[in-house]
């Protein structure tokens, strides 16, 4: 007997009500992931620039067109293009301070990660947002470390935007008229927030060439078959588009500055701005000397590729051309790594599903009918679990990440009502500017400011420090800002300050070191003072092991470099990790104790024979003893264990030729490998401490380095 109309509407009811709720659920399950993976502490300078930026817009009552920060750019044109954003974010901070910007940018990567499963729903089906929804928090993951508090999130939001309007014209054109609207408004609003808004038409682009060419050429595998569409429509669409991004107080500047940043990123020997910018290393560059930020790109091209190879998918002619320009964009320089991400999720998903849906009919005999439905939520449960474990280590949501800004040097100079000519770091010229308004930091991270050849020469004052007092006499600074870590390329113009009859050495907690014209400056050859230093970092980090024993380290190195070896053994003298034991044979090196120093980094190979850096102060202690032949040896060593570690290499360009040696020729040590950080503890993620602009490690040879700096470089590398 059949069952009533009556019945079978109500079951029919109960099943799109549990599907409905099931899907509400695995949209929010996302949504909330996405928001727990993006909130964290400061750990990007950009962002104080920004804010900086928008108070002064607020001030002045007008946008700004010429740098009203730096010295060494004051009075250039500034094509600022992200004024928008700028004030949007200066509105935050004096709501809600920096933990209202964290939460406003956890929360529009919430919104764009929605977006990218709705996609992938109305493109595919269940199926498809299912193996969206893991890829993207997958995704998140991964790269949360180049997705910080900056204009890309608002990038990340407005592609996904533009990735469901153009699909929803694809499949259903009769329901997209709106997009003729929705997207030129949108795109007014980014262009005035990023300087990647040229993305938006050229995602148009792809979209209007698949459509005029998947009719007629386009038939055969990879290529799905593609529905005959109008291209009228998206012609239009990106028309519109093109003019809106002219919608903008800058004009044509602004859409032309696109072009210029493409440039500074295109890898050639000659463009010091794609060698030597840590974000716009290429990642394949980039994971010869730290493997950890950019690990995951080749396991994921491969798993693609995998799946590709099994599954033999059919690509939207469209959304192959996205894929591959994303890929492109991400080959050239990491910092575009959660670009592609951010877009391969959702048209991976939308390409595999149906081979997915094929295999896994095959093996719904063999597997329970709830097989597929736990798979998912296992993977997204690990996710999540993932997720809050990285949270839970991070500090306050909002707060400057430990060991990456001069919080305390900024605090000092604040008090002490120092104006005018800074000089510190170009990652840390946003942050001054911020911090202290009426300092005039030497540079910042606004690097489009600058010409190549000027962007060398302040390199050059890190690697010749003696050139610093030349430009001091010409900007009479008031005050220099330095940091020991995060790089630590800064060490030869720190020892040279130290040294210096017209500098002070006013501040320091081992990290930060500020040095003033006037005043006695601290004398860190007595113990009362090192003792005060502890004392304050002990009042800072004490509640956190981690941290604390980093601040520690940080103030053993700078006592190293400073000629204070035996004062670093008292610093060290508690701590029994091994980067403490690493450094304390540093220590003996620079002190002169080559016997100590050799007996502590053998015993350190025994516990690790692959420890480069061990190796590498084997290799110095060798040199320093007369014994180049034996320097070789553990050169030798080191190199076949990472042939791009920086301070291997850079000894062995010193005394290579000393040791009558041919394993390696010269020529094999020129790629560029940027200098790590020291102690890979930033709790902004695992990467943080490597988002400083200039990372290079230093090449010049023995001559052109005071002897502690130059036998000191590279001490702890993680």
């Amino acid at each position: 007997m059949s069952a009533s109309p009556a019945a079978a509407n109500s079951s029919q009811s109960a099943t799109a009500g549990r599907q409905f709720a099931a899907r509400l659920l695995l949209f929010l399950t996302v949504a909330v992931g996405a928001f727990v993976v993006s909130l964290g502490p400061i750990s990007d300078g950009d962002i104080y620039w920004h804010v900086a930026a928008g108070r002064e817009i607020v001030h002045q009552r007008t946008l700004l067109r010429f740098d009203p920060f730096t010295l060494s750019a004051a009075g250039r044109p500034w094509v600022d293009v992200h004024w928008l954003f700028q004030l949007g974010a200066y509105a935050l901070y004096t709501l809600s301070g920096f933990t209202g910007i964290a939460i406003a940018k956890a929360m529009l990567v919430a919104g764009g990660a929605t977006l990218l499963l709705r996609v992938a729903e109305i493109s595919g089906g269940a199926l498809t947002r299912n193996v969206c929804s893991v890829a993207v928090l997958g995704g998140l993951l991964l790269d949360r470390h180049l997705v910080p508090a900056r204009p890309i999130v608002v990038t990340l939001v407005f592609l996904a935007l533009f990735f469901l309007a153009l699909e929803r014209l694809r499949t259903q054109a009769h329901r997209a008229r709106w997009t003729w609207v929705v997207l030129p408004l949108a795109q007014v609003v980014w262009c005035n927030c990023q300087g990647l808004a040229p993305l938006g038409p050229l995602l148009v682009a792809m979209y209007l060439a698949a459509a005029w060419l998947g009719t007629r050429w386009i038939r055969h595998w990879p290529f799905a078959s593609e529905e005959t569409s109008s291209v009228r429509p998206l012609a239009i669409l990106l028309g519109l588009c093109v003019l809106a991004s002219f919608v903008t107080p800058y004009g044509l500047d602004a859409v032309v500055l696109p072009l210029r940043l493409l440039g500074r990123i295109t890898q050639t020997r000659a463009n010091v701005f794609s060698r030597e910018v840590a974000e716009n290393i290429p990642p394949f560059i980039l994971e010869r000397t730290a493997p950890e930020l950019v690990w995951h790109l080749k396991w994921i091209l491969a798993l693609l590729a995998a799946a590709i190879a099994l599954l033999r998918p059919r690509f939207h002619l469209a959304h192959l051309l996205a894929m591959v320009a994303f890929l492109g964009l991400a080959l050239m320089a990491n910092r575009n790594l959660p670009l592609f991400y951010w877009m391969a999720a959702p048209l991976a998903a939308i390409a595999l599903a149906p081979g997915l849906r094929l295999l896994a009919g095959r093996l719904h005999a063999r597997l329970p009918s709830l097989g597929g439905t736990v798979v998912l939520w296992t993977l997204l449960g690990g996710e999540l679990a993932f997720a809050g474990l990285v949270q839970a280590r991070e500090p306050a949501t909002g707060s400057p990440t430990a060991f990456h800004f001069p919080v305390e040097s900024a605090r000092r100079l604040a008090a002490m009502h120092v104006a005018g000519p800074v000089f510190a770091a170009d990652q840390h010229g946003g942050y001054l500017s911020f911090a202290v308004p009426s300092l005039r930091p030497y540079i910042d991270t606004r690097l489009v400011l600058h010409t190549a050849e000027e962007y060398s020469d302040y390199l050059a004052l890190f690697d010749d420090p003696a050139r610093f007092d030349a430009l001091d006499a010409k900007e009479n600074f008031g005050a220099v800002v330095l940091t020991t870590a995060n790089p630590d390329r800064y060490l030869g113009l720190l020892w040279h300050l130290a040294g210096s009859a017209t500098w002070r050495l006013a501040y320091t907690d081992g990290y930060e070191v500020l040095f003033l014209h006037e005043g006695s400056g601290l004398a860190l050859g007595e113990r009362a003072t090192v003792d005060a230093i502890l004392d304050e970092l002990a009042a800072r980090f004490g509640g956190h092991t981690e941290l604390h024993e980093a601040a520690r380290l940080h103030l053993a190195r700078l006592l190293v470099v400073l000629g204070q070896s035996h004062q670093a053994e008292y610093v060290l003298a508690s701590l029994d990790s091994r980067p403490a034991a690493q450094l304390r044979a540093r220590a003996h090196f620079a002190a002169g104790e080559l016997r100590a120093a050799e007996a502590l980094a053998r015993i350190l190979l025994l516990q690790d024979p692959r420890d480069v850096r061990s190796l590498a102060l084997l290799a110095r202690i060798a040199s320093a003893g007369g014994q180049p032949s034996k320097a070789g040896e553990w050169l030798r060593r080191a190199l076949a264990i990472d042939p791009y570690d920086p301070e291997a290499r850079s000894i062995a360009e010193r005394i290579w030729p000393l040791s009558g040696a041919r394993g390696y020729e010269k020529a094999e040590f020129k790629p560029f490998a940027p200098q790590s950080d020291d102690y890979g503890m930033g709790q902004g993620g695992p990467s943080d401490g490597r988002r400083g602009k200039a990372t290079r490690q230093p090449t010049q040879t023995s001559q052109d380095r005071p002897a502690r700096v130059r036998e000191y470089q590279g001490a702890i590398a993680d």
